[in-house]
């Protein structure tokens, strides 16, 4: 009886260990309609720092389509062809006769997605989910204005709580770390640490308002590996971070 208990326990531990896991490489990057601190308007620039961290997945903001500010040009397409990845974009305003907002690359084609509204009172923002195989990616950029930030705090720690995988979530919050914003979704967000940290302005950062983050309730599976900002001082107005997670395939 004690051989077949122990028999029995070491194939537990055996199993528990085989358990499929992976770490995942995850960026956010606002890439100003890739238009860069030159004044240059290059999506190609945009695209190689994407390649050469060799992420999963990427959060971007202020992006393009088909507006006439930048003519004939969708910038998360443009993107996704030049990087391979498969776009989804979350539309936050129609703007000279196209759209503008925020958008996600995935080397794994998405399931699903969603965008929910987020308050601003200058301009409207957005949260876009994107539902992949084992977990969701959230990409987000917050209002200019602290109360609105505050705002949109409440309503996506409620839309994070209603989602059934692991949830990540990466953008650019526009709220330093001791801001209320930012000290509320840390309550149920665990952010990745950087001892870099600083993303703007791209050429001298000196601000820390770009984050990747998991939702609490995940942590106890999933690890999130200190964060580190790319050396890329002219290609937009912010620097991309990066930062990986261990992950536990469900």
């Amino acid at each position: 009886m004690k051989r077949l208990a122990l028999i029995l326990l070491l194939s537990c531990v055996a199993l528990t260990a085989c358990q499929p896991s992976n770490t995942l490489r995850l960026m956010t990057y606002n890439v100003h309609n890739c238009i860069g601190m030159d004044g240059t308007l290059s999506c190609e620039r945009i695209a190689q720092v994407i390649t050469n961290e060799n992420v999963e997945v990427v959060a971007l903001q202020e992006l393009d389509s088909m507006t006439m500010r930048i003519p004939n040009q969708d910038i998360l397409k443009n993107l996704a062809d030049l990087t391979g990845m498969h776009p989804t974009f979350g539309a936050s305003i129609d703007y000279r006769g196209g759209k503008y907002g925020i958008g996600v690359l995935t080397r794994e084609k998405p399931i699903s997605w969603k965008r929910i509204p987020l308050p601003c009172r200058s301009e409207p923002r957005s949260l876009l989910i994107v539902e992949l195989e084992d977990y969701f990616f959230c990409s987000t950029h917050l209002s200019l204005h602290a109360e609105d930030r505050v705002t949109s705090a409440a309503i996506i720690t409620e839309e994070l709580s209603k989602l059934n995988k692991p949830v990540i979530i990466a953008g650019d919050f526009n709220a330093e770390p001791n801001e209320e914003s930012i000290t509320r979704l840390s309550d149920d967000i665990c952010f990745a640490s950087s001892p870099t940290k600083f993303t703007y302005p791209a050429d001298k950062p000196e601000i820390e308002i770009d984050y990747i983050g998991i939702y609490n309730k995940n942590v106890s599976k999933h690890k999130v590996i200190e964060a580190y900002v790319v050396d890329a001082p002219i290609e937009s107005d912010h620097r991309p971070l990066v930062s990986e997670l261990q992950f536990k395939k469900q």
